[in-house]
């Protein structure tokens, strides 16, 4: 078995080494394909390895066309080291620390060349979408047209930083210095993932400390002045009361299917940074003209009020009721009660579908109740629907020949079998659902009945015709014969009624007796 393994394991060496070969030479004959132009193998070099690296060469040059303005493979750690020596002093930022030599000495001060090209395309992507994160402005640069690494990317924001060209904002908190925060952040390109980056601004304008002083006093009631620090203070003495009232809500939107979830949570995450940074940039956030926070504030204080008034038990009636709905039968009185309702579940569901849907609370509220009445009259007429079936049935039951055959207390006993099908339900759903699972039973049960009717009916005049002829039928299998005569002319309807129940009665007697027709008065 040993051997026979090795030897199994050198032919398919073998065999691989030969089909690598084969592929080789073959594709050797082909073209590679860049922007529509091909380019034979061959003709760029007789390796196919060799080959393939210098199409990618080529056409790398094509697509990071901007690489050449940073074309150095930082190390992991050189943002965090140039950040150390340029805070120690420029001059300390040696070559190595330094590969693309931002750090000028113009005169007997050295600065940061600003004019660097690298730096310029910074600073235009940054100026195009005004705050970017550090996530988005690594992508930005590690793909066409320039490729930089990450690491590289994070130098080059660093040089920027000590250059005074840009600000990071980190948890809510402006960076604008090169320390240790500064540092901590640039550190690693996850650390620097999630840190927001825009160009150096002047302080806040008199119109946004307005504007967030306005807001804050209408979050909390309380009068905020609109100076920086009070705002700062009135943020930090507000939000994390908000925080903890509005910490459940997500999860109750969630539970109901609502909209809002991404928002409180959005809400929560930025009302934590602000707390980091002492709720420093308290003046931005609220005083923008569209503040995300302050809009996220009040709708979910507007929906913690709905909710804690019982505008939840609205909304779990509706999609229980909207659920249950959709799954009754397309067909009947639940067919017409899915029809009849389909205009107002489409309303429901587009309200509680809209973020704004606390504002259309009463209407929700109103729409549940109608929708419950529209249940309980289904209810009720599906009640005396089936009512009325098993009465029919009862009538049915008394139409069928064979009934005949069985005695008072039999036919008795048997009509009790349908009033015990009869169910009392609540006029709601559940008690719509009972009846139309009654409804199988009641079809089923009707249609059991009569069949037996006919069977024992049956069965009962064989028996007794056996016992009558000694068991003669049951071992010749013929049967004896009968004359039957009818009318020759029928003329009114109760004549035809009077034959049609004389024949329907033969029916018992027709598994034991043949009849021969005589056409004549009777």
């Amino acid at each position: 078995m040993k051997e026979y393994c090795a030897s199994q394991i050198e032919r398919a060496s073998r065999l691989a080494a030969d089909l690598g070969q084969r592929l080789s030479a073959n594709f050797m004959q082909g073209s590679l394909v860049f922007r529509g132009s091909s380019t034979a193998v061959q003709s760029l070099d007789p390796s196919l390895l060799a080959a393939c690296k210098k199409h990618l060469g080529d056409a790398a040059e094509r697509i990071f066309d901007h690489y050449s303005e940073a074309p150095e493979r930082a190390p992991t750690d050189l943002a965090e080291k140039f950040l150390r020596a340029a805070g120690v002093n420029l001059r300390a930022v040696s070559s190595t620390l330094d590969p693309l030599s931002l750090v000028q000495i113009a005169g007997s001060s050295p600065r940061i060349n600003t004019g660097h090209k690298a730096l310029i395309s910074i600073r235009d992507r940054i100026e195009r979408n005004g705050t970017i994160e550090g996530k988005g402005l690594l992508e930005a640069f590690s793909g066409p047209p320039f490729g930089w690494s990450p690491d590289t990317t994070r130098y080059l924001v660093a040089a920027l930083l000590v250059a005074g060209e840009i600000k990071l904002k980190v948890s809510g908190r402006e960076v604008t210095i090169n320390g240790q925060q500064a540092i901590d952040v640039l550190k690693t390109n996850n650390s620097f993932r999630a840190v927001g980056v825009s160009l150096r601004q002047d302080r806040p304008s008199m119109d946004v400390l307005a504007r967030a002083a306005e807001r804050l006093t209408d979050l909390s009631g309380d009068q905020v002045v609109p100076l920086e620090n009070e705002i700062g203070k009135g943020a930090q003495k507000l939000l994390p009361s908000l925080q903890h009232r509005l910490a459940p809500l997500g999860e109750k939107l969630a539970s109901l299917r609502l909209p809002g979830t991404e928002m409180v949570e959005s809400v929560n995450q930025q009302i934590a940074d602000l707390m980091l940074s002492d709720a420093s940039d308290a003046p931005q956030r609220f005083g923008a003209e569209h503040s995300p926070l302050y809009d996220g504030l009040k709708w979910a204080m507007a929906t913690r009020i709905a909710f804690d008034q019982g505008f939840g038990n609205t909304v779990r009636g509706l999609r229980d009721l909207a659920g249950a709905i959709d799954d009754l039968p397309s067909t009947g009185i639940p067919g017409e009660l899915r029809e009849s309702v389909r205009e107002d579940l489409e309303t429901v569901a587009d309200r509680l579908g809209q973020d704004d849907f606390v504002r259309h609370r009463a209407d929700l509220g109103s729409g549940l109740t109608t929708l419950s009445a529209r249940v309980a009259d289904a209810v009720r007429g599906m009640a005396k629907a089936q009512a009325q079936r098993l009465r029919d049935a009862e009538q049915d039951l008394c139409l069928i020949p064979e009934w005949s055959a069985f005695t008072a207390e039999e036919q008795s006993n048997t009509l009790a079998e349908l009033q015990h099908l009869v169910v009392t339900v609540d006029e709601d759903v559940a008690g719509l659902k009972k009846l139309i699972a009654r409804q199988f039973d009641i079809d089923q049960t009707i249609a059991d009945l009569k069949g037996r009717i006919v069977r024992d009916a049956r069965g009962r005049a064989q028996r007794e015709h056996e016992a009558e002829t000694g068991g003669g039928f049951r071992e010749s299998g013929t049967k004896t014969r009968r004359l039957l005569a009818i009318p020759a002319r029928i003329t009114t309807a109760v004549e035809l009624d009077a034959l049609i129940r004389r024949l329907h009665s033969l029916r018992i007697a027709l598994a034991y007796t043949a009849f021969d027709i005589v056409i004549g008065e009777d």
